[in-house]
């Protein structure tokens, strides 16, 4: 222990003499909690921490028991220093009980707290509860409301009466039904707290899209809109309507799937580029199930789009054929329905979707073999 006191460098922070209990104690505790914890306080913090050294013996001690790590640990005091002046039994053991008593596991509960720890910073009978309980009403199942804040636990911090509230009533009063807005509350949490202008204006948007509020297409455009700019939106339409597609196309696309505009520009150039310059089909047949520009090129499309060539080569399938029939099922669907089916017909179709075969009008050949014979 005295080899870990005398090798440590710490920062020294001024004016402060670090020969004292706090330098000691961080460095016995955790050695990254020094760093920490000098990086962000005041003189009065680190004289109330020689102070009361048992206090934040107490804190630490209590969330190991809990499960957290010392990086864990760390990041807690990092955002939240005076944490270690904190009173467990009265403010920490309440809120980290109430957490476990809503179904956050023992591994849950501190990867959660550690990247929020302003959570335990709120009061647990005027927002954590009342939150929660406004959640579970719309979620209707504690486990809902969990997976909820493993993706957004943000959402425990915002005011649900004057934000969450009036944004869920705002699509309530349009039509949108109790089990669309579970299914917004429970994919995109964040949503749900935007600002109340920004929000409304949002749903109004989508709505004048010709979008249909029963449906859960609407609150997945509605996250669109508020999680975009303006000008990046209008980058994404510039971005397909470079392929030819007019705005009424444009929009097609985006009533077929809504996120097709949180894509990268570049992931929309080449997954249109495969379509229409290499498969030779429009920019329309796309724009209908715009789903499709989604999935991985090398280790998806490209391979079911050599079987579909030599399918329609062959005069087994139609060219007219919708994307969203071999691209979107899982592969041991696509495998059976387009390629064990037809193996008796299209010998070797198998490789050509292991891409180990190329097809000829003349038939199939391997990639090795000579094919200028």
């Amino acid at each position: 222990m005295l080899t870990i006191l005398f090798t440590i460098r710490t920062p020294t922070p001024s004016p402060l003499t670090l020969n004292s209990f706090t330098t000691k104690f961080l460095i016995f505790q955790n050695k990254s909690l020094i760093t920490t914890f000098y990086s962000s306080q005041s003189e009065s913090n680190f004289i109330a921490l020689d102070k009361n050294p048992k206090k934040a013996e107490r804190v630490l001690t209590l969330f190991r028991t809990h499960g957290f790590s010392e990086t864990q640990i760390s990041r807690v005091v990092k955002v939240r220093p005076t944490i270690l002046f904190s009173d467990p039994k009265k403010t920490l053991i309440p809120k980290l009980e109430f957490f476990r008593s809503i179904g956050l596991s023992r591994t849950d509960l501190p990867r959660i707290v550690s990247s929020n720890p302003v959570l335990l910073g709120r009061s647990l009978e005027n927002q954590l509860i009342p939150c929660h309980n406004f959640l579970k009403s719309l979620l209707i199942l504690d486990e809902n409301v969990v997976k909820m804040l493993k993706r957004d636990s943000r959402i425990l911090l915002h005011d649900f009466e004057n934000v969450i509230g009036p944004n869920i009533s705002s699509l309530s009063e349009i039509g949108v039904p109790k089990s669309v807005i579970s299914f917004m509350l429970f994919r995109f949490p964040s949503t749900a707290h935007q600002n109340h202008k920004k929000f409304k204006r949002a749903v109004e948007v989508v709505f004048g899209m010709g979008f249909n509020p029963s449906r859960s297409m609407f609150v997945q455009a509605v996250q669109v809109i508020c999680g975009t700019t303006k000008m990046t939106l209008d980058r994404k339409w510039a971005a397909y309507r470079s392929w030819g597609l007019s705005d009424d196309e444009i929009l097609m696309a985006f009533r077929s799937h809504p996120v097709c505009m949180n894509l990268s520009e570049e992931k929309i150039r080449r997954g249109m580029d495969f379509f229409v310059n290499k498969m030779g089909w429009e920019a329309v047949k796309v724009a209908r199930c715009s789903a499709v520009l989604f999935y991985n090129l090398e280790n998806r499309i490209i391979p079911r789009c050599r079987v579909i060539k030599v399918l329609i080569s062959e005069g087994i399938l139609k060219k007219d054929a919708s994307l969203s029939t071999f691209l979107m099922p899982p592969e041991n669907k696509f495998l059976l329905k387009f390629v064990s089916k037809y193996e008796d017909k299209v010998p070797k179709l198998l490789n050509v979707y292991q891409g180990k075969t190329v097809h000829l009008k003349k038939g199939l050949r391997s990639k090795d073999q000579n094919v200028g014979k």
